[in-house]
């Protein structure tokens, strides 16, 4: 009889977190494990994939941070369930699965870490500090976020295990490619691009744009025109931020899209300008797609974002040296064009998605052996 496993999400919704678990959940050997994604949150567009797939979602429909009702409901979906193994995503449900794993006590929990711990308030460290002993196992994307586990909220190094994301590069070959026209590009420029959620101060976007105008002031004219794919709360301020810069017309916010596979073919290098970043996996995507990449050496992209040979690293926050990056890159498409085949391969190499799944289905039968 296949183990009960729950993978425990805040929400569903886009962004790398989400694809990794839509990933991971749909290619799970189902002889062997009983998967059920369960969200906190009302479940987002990415629960119509996983049921697409053939994967069972429970949503829980919570308010906010302090809807208390939602660990109620998460109780006795547990009690009702009796999942052997519970693995949890980010901050709010590693709280939850340990809190719950604690008082059922049978049930191991393993909690999971995808970003650099930064400063969230004295209470979130503390709670994280408080509960980390009640997880079996942690689950880091990079070694850098579990040196900043390690350093910011517990330091017991067999605790830990590093697996990064992963993805299926076939994906990203696709047979038809999206047109400039239908996102409402310029067909007379060079095209850099981004794709992430639309948080700031986070992602950097505001850089970005800071260096398209530095470009523009430096050349006369802008060399290249950005295209910006995601949508989050801060996309109407960096719209007013594009127009009071004088770039808005080389600017295009194209929302959110589950077609990045198709989008990608249209850049001519992809830029991620986080100030942190636990992982990157739209970078990962960009290598698969064969772009060469412009990247921040933050958090974990520099384990995979070779300087001069799949990519170029900036420091972050500035964007005279973003500006500086974007420039050699475009009037240098010949070494660029090398980057991202070096990158393709790389990806190609290490970052497949059926060994991310197995080394997780490793950390799965562990627990169910201690258990």
């Amino acid at each position: 009889m296949p183990a009960r496993l729950m993978l425990l999400a805040i929400g569903l919704g886009v962004g790398g977190t989400e694809t990794h678990i839509l990933e991971l959940a749909s290619r799970i050997d189902r002889s062997r494990y009983d998967v059920t994604v369960c969200c906190l949150k009302t479940a987002g567009c990415l629960a119509d994939e996983l049921r697409a797939r053939g994967v069972r979602v429970v949503s829980l429909n919570g308010t906010g941070k302090l809807d208390a009702l939602v660990l109620f409901r998460l109780w006795k979906l547990v009690r009702r369930e009796r999942p052997d193994v519970i693995q949890a995503f980010l901050f709010w449900a590693n709280m939850a699965a340990r809190l719950l794993g604690r008082a059922m006590k049978a049930v191991p929990v393993i909690s999971s870490y995808h970003d650099e711990v930064v400063s969230e308030g004295w209470l979130i460290r503390a709670l994280d500090r408080l509960t980390f002993g009640w997880s079996h196992t942690i689950v880091c994307c990079s070694e850098a976020v579990r040196r900043s586990v390690s350093s910011q909220v517990c330091a017991r190094p067999a605790r830990y295990t590093i697996i990064p994301f992963g993805l299926d590069p076939q994906q990203f070959n696709p047979s038809d490619a999206a047109t400039r026209q239908e996102l409402g590009l310029s067909q007379d420029l060079p095209v850099l691009g981004t794709v992430c959620r639309l948080v700031e101060p986070k992602k950097g976007l505001s850089i970005l744009l800071q260096a398209l105008a530095e470009m523009r002031r430096r050349e006369g004219s802008p060399l290249c025109q950005i295209l910006i794919v995601g949508d989050g709360p801060a996309r109407d301020m960096l719209q007013t931020m594009s127009e009071h810069l004088g770039i808005a017309s080389r600017v295009v916010f194209a929302g959110c899209r589950r077609d990045i596979p198709r989008v990608l073919p249209l850049l001519h290098g992809f830029v991620m300008p986080s100030l942190y970043e636990g992982f990157g996996i739209a970078i990962l995507e960009a290598m698969a797609s064969g772009k060469a990449v412009i990247a921040t050496a933050v958090g974990g992209i520099p384990e995979f974002v070779k300087q001069g040979e799949t990519g170029l690293l900036v420091e972050p926050g500035s964007p005279l040296a973003l500006a500086e990056a974007m420039t050699t890159l475009l009037r240098d498409q010949e070494s660029a064009r090398r980057m991202g085949s070096r990158g393709r391969d790389f990806v190609r190499d290490n970052f497949g998605i059926a060994t991310v799944v197995r080394r997780h289905e490793q950390v799965y039968d562990a627990c169910l052996a201690h258990a």
